[in-house]
């Protein structure tokens, strides 16, 4: 068991669930910088402005079609202190 949660400095990374309604994968274009996720569909566009920095060459995408969901697992970019290590 850890102690980790998602409102301590502990967590490791951030999930970003979408939904999507009607959307194929094949149609999604998702772009995520160190601070900033961009996804696009013909139907959809998101610019979300994350709240904390990430390693986004590090993160993952799994859609999940009979949820009609995109979920994006980011692993933060925190600088190392004691509370971290934790």
């Amino acid at each position: 068991m850890s102690r980790k949660d998602p409102s301590s400095m502990c967590c490791e990374s951030m999930v970003v669930k979408i939904k999507l309604p009607g959307t194929n994968i094949s149609e999604v274009v998702l772009d995520v910088k160190e601070k900033f996720l961009d996804l696009r569909t013909p139907k959809y566009k998101l610019g979300l402005h994350l709240p904390h920095p990430v390693h986004c060459l590090e993160g993952k995408a799994q859609f999940f079609a009979e949820k009609e969901e995109l979920e994006v697992t980011l692993p933060m970019n925190r600088l190392l202190d004691c509370i971290n290590l934790a």
